[in-house]
């Protein structure tokens, strides 16, 4: 699957190695790096560039068998010769023989692995460079290099480059060119950690079937595959280890991080330090406590690949009995110990195993929850266990398993605290997994009437209100936690989910400082309830998110979703999670006019749901089929809409939204903006109807910008006054400046300034025709090269407001005489190379100026260069 790919990654290296190649005093360069670094290739890109007219190159590689022999390396070069014999010394025959290669060209000898060339093939080299020769090597870092060319790069004659592995980004346009495709953000952050980088190993894990497509995506899911030339990599790293070498490191491999004392009382204090020593495991200090870790991540994979299951069994058993016996004083060692004894077979309590259940829902592998809660079930947990698991397997979008197990767990619950649990999660599935709200209620309806206990009643109407939020029904959602509150002081793990339903209330109607506020005092208590409700904690993120982006400080909102992306990206196992993330990435990627990104980014979204109804579809699908019509993919975005339909869930009105928003803008993209407007100002009215005060600002100001302002501009006034941020009276001041094309020109400046770049487009053109009916030609000319040059920021956006709108008009001479303003030519320059005046060029310049509205040559750079380069078009 992987296919040969451009030379990506390395663009700044290559462009080093090539001068200090072709260019200057130095005679060369010696690439260092790790093995898999990518040195040769490297090495090969700047050989395939240069020009053969000036430069013959020869090419050596070093090995361990040539380097037994003199000239190994150059045997296939060199014709036999008073130095074939052996002798070290004496060769100036074999350096006529390399030159005479060359004929008038500068040669290069090209020599990969130098770090092996026997003496006399090092001597060679040095004679040859000496002689007027470029030298082109590699070299493994940390081997011992022959003295004659170590001596080249110390005298500075030839310098060394130091070739480090490839960064995050470098990592991911790597893969993308390898496949041939959209990789998904988040695997390429996880490859990139447990490759550190490494091309080589990035390519064996990626051969070997790490990465699957779906929806024209390709992602990482499950584990890693090992494959035999995996091994030999790892394995030549790792080298040969003794019995007791090899029982420290499968020790560390089955626990990392672990406990350093823990491996050395399992083991030998001298193996681990050996291997310590070796630098196969490392050592790192976390409070004060000494914790062992394997070098590289791939370490792991390899050694606990090759540890048969008896022996891994053993392992485990051990390890476990030994973090037991120092009592289990932090608390993931109550997770681990689980684990170990789940894997090990020897499993005897199911309480720990409950216990450990919700460390890893709070922790969002939902996978391993669910193994360690189906564990805590089999070993007879009872209605705790049934229960915990039910929960993990809604949170996992697994509703129909979940519903099958509380559905068991109800036939065993006798005690009001039980009847409790199973109720509320029941419902939570019922309403949230299911979509089946009459359910759900009749569930919390029936236990509200059969349970007396004030704190077990409470808990079924902060459920009740967690429903009415998710369906968009803001007030009476309200109307239920302050019902609750008022029965008493809520325990914390109620008031959590009742801070939750009341964050996400005020988010979606406008109230973002409340929402906030709300939020950050449930994270403040966060210790209290984490681990008996960890869903509650991505809705407090979401209701924190929300917040932001409703208010319009895309900036905290772009931080808090990418630092959420990449912490759920990092297990790889709560899809749920991760698709809102990318989908609300992809929201403010959309907001700023960064539509591609919010492509991109809406695709990985997508493409983590399975073909069964789910929440959040409406979100992810809806934003993608935005994204689309804006660049104008009408069958795309028409198909990415009806998946929005088919799949979302009746009772998620409110996340799901975006749907809603997304029909006017499919509508538009077709060309019936008559139509689009009309299911724009439609979606405000239902938004209105339930609450939804910030949904109804963004859709009044699709009215806006599909061109019938004066259908929104009363209710956004209004709007203004309620919703909290800077958004809603920008939206406002946007509609009441429609026809004015002085007010809209001041819109745009301030949408620009806020980073609303599609946004500012759109004003800028509105502002431009309103310019053009008011007779105003120089104003209209400005603001249309402001729009035009706003929207070439917008990645292919394309919407009615910028249908209408051209390239500037200059002559053929003024585009000319501008394309050299923009490579950075002066005046007298352009005169020169163009057979003109000076003063000639500056007439060009200043009838151009006023044609399109610019002030210097700044502006013209901004207006002409590639979009965010500044270069020439």
């Amino acid at each position: 699957m992987w296919s040969p790919s451009p030379f990506v990654g390395r663009g700044a290296q290559l462009d080093k190695v090539r001068a200090l190649l072709t260019h200057g005093t130095a005679r060369g360069v010696v690439i260092v790096g790790a093995p898999g670094v990518g040195k040769t290739r490297l090495a090969a890109e700047v050989i395939a560039e240069l020009d053969p007219a000036r430069f013959t190159v020869v090419r050596a590689q070093a090995t361990l068998a040539a380097s037994a022999l003199p000239y190994g390396a150059f045997a296939h070069l060199l014709p036999p010769g008073p130095g074939a014999g052996g002798r070290a010394d004496g060769h100036g025959w074999a350096v006529d023989a390399l030159l005479a290669r060359s004929g008038r060209n500068t040669l290069v000898v090209a020599v990969d692995d130098a770090h092996r060339l026997d003496p006399a093939s090092a001597a060679l080299v040095a004679d040859v460079v000496a002689r007027g020769a470029r030298l082109l090597a590699t070299v493994r870092g940390g081997e011992e290099v022959p003295a004659h060319v170590r001596r080249l790069w110390r005298n500075g004659l030839v310098p060394s480059l130091e070739l480090g592995p490839l960064s995050e980004t470098e990592t991911a346009r790597m893969l993308a060119h390898s496949v041939r495709g959209q990789v998904e953000a988040a695997t390429a952050r996880r490859l990139w950690r447990i490759t550190e980088g490494n091309p080589l190993f990035l390519r064996e894990l990626v051969l070997a079937g790490a990465l699957t497509e779906s929806r024209g995506v390709w992602r990482q899911k499950g584990g890693l595959p090992v494959v035999p030339r995996l091994y030999e990599l790892i394995g030549g790293r790792i080298g040969e280890v003794d019995e007791e070498e090899r029982a420290a490191l499968e020790l560390v491999a089955f626990s990392e991080p672990v406990g350093l004392d823990i491996v050395m009382g399992l083991t030998s204090p001298a193996a681990v330090r050996r291997v310590v020593d070796r630098e196969i495991v490392m050592v790192v200090v976390d409070r004060r406590r000494r914790l062992a870790r394997l070098a590289h991540p791939l370490y792991g994979e390899v050694i606990r690949a090759r540890t048969g299951g008896l022996r891994a069994r053993n392992r485990l058993r051990a390890l476990a009995e030994a973090t037991e016996a120092t009592g289990l004083r932090r608390r993931d060692d109550v997770l681990r110990v689980a684990v170990w004894r789940l894997q090990s077979d020897s499993v005897t309590d199911a309480a720990p195993m409950v216990a450990a259940c919700r460390l890893a829902w709070a922790a969002h592998d939902v996978d391993l929850a669910i193994r360690l809660g189906r564990a805590a079930v089999d070993i007879g947990g009872g209605v705790d266990a049934a229960v915990t698991l039910g929960a993990v397997l809604h949170f996992a979008d697994r509703p129909g398993e979940s519903e099958a197990a509380l559905r068991r767990a109800a036939d065993e619950a006798v005690t009001d605290r039980e009847r409790a649990l199973v109720a509320a999660a029941l419902a939570r599935v019922l309403h949230g997994g299911l979509g089946r709200a009459a359910d759900a209620y009749r569930v919390l309806d029936a236990a509200e009437a059969a349970i007396t206990a004030p704190e077990w009643r409470q808990e079924l109407l902060a459920v009740k209100a967690s429903c009415e939020v998710l369906s968009g029904r803001i007030e009476p959602s309200l109307a239920l936690t302050a019902r609750v509150r008022a029965m008493g002081p809520p325990v914390p793990r109620v008031s959590a989910r009742l801070s939750a339903v009341e964050g996400n209330a005020f988010a979606w109607s406008g109230r973002t400082e409340r929402a906030t506020a709300v939020v950050n005092a449930a994270l403040a208590t966060v210790r209290d309830w984490r681990d008996e409700i960890p869903d509650a904690l991505p809705w407090l993120g979401l209701a924190r998110l929300t917040a932001r982006v409703v208010a319009g400080d895309l900036g905290e909102a772009e931080e808090l979703a990418d630092a959420g992306y990449h912490a759920l990206g990092e297990s790889g196992t709560w899809d749920t999670g991760v698709t809102v993330l990318a989908a609300v990435r992809g929201q403010i990627c959309r907001m700023r006019g960064e539509v591609g990104a919010a492509i991109r980014w809406c695709r990985d979204a997508v493409a983590r749901f399975g073909d069964a109804p789910a929440g959040f579809a409406g979100l992810c699908f809806g934003e993608l089929a935005h994204a689309l019509a804006l660049v104008g993919d009408v069958p795309a975005a028409e198909e990415a809409l009806a998946e929005a339909e088919r799949r979302a869930l009746p009772t998620y009105l409110a996340p799901d939204f975006p749907a809603v928003s997304a029909r006017a803008w499919v509508h538009a993209a077709r060309g019936d903006v008559d139509r689009a407007v009309e299911v724009a100002v439609e979606g405000a009215a239902r938004a209105r109807a339930n609450g939804l005060a910030a949904f109804e600002m963004f859709a009044l100001h699709d009215v806006v910008r599909l061109g019938a302002a004066g259908r929104a501009a009363d209710r956004l006034a209004v709007l203004a006054r309620q919703v909290d941020g800077v958004l809603a009276p920008m939206c406002a001041r946007h509609a009441a400046a429609a026809g004015d094309g002085a007010r809209l020109d001041a819109v745009s400046a301030e949408y620009e300034r806020l980073g609303l770049t599609l946004w500012a487009a759109e004003a800028a053109a509105q502002a431009a025709a309103a310019h053009e009916s008011a007779g105003r030609a120089q104003a209209a000319r400005a603001a249309s090269t402001r729009a035009w040059r706003t929207a070439r920021r917008c990645q292919g956006a394309r919407t009615p407001a910028l249908a209408a709108m051209a390239t500037p008009e200059v002559t053929a001479r003024q585009r000319q005489i501008i394309q050299l303003v923009v490579a950075g030519s002066s005046n007298r320059e352009i005169a020169e190379r163009l057979g003109l005046s000076v003063r000639t060029v500056e007439n060009h310049l200043l009838r151009a100026y006023e044609r399109l509205g610019v002030g210097d040559r700044a502006e013209l750079a901004d207006l002409f260069g590639p979009p965010g380069h500044g270069g020439v078009t």
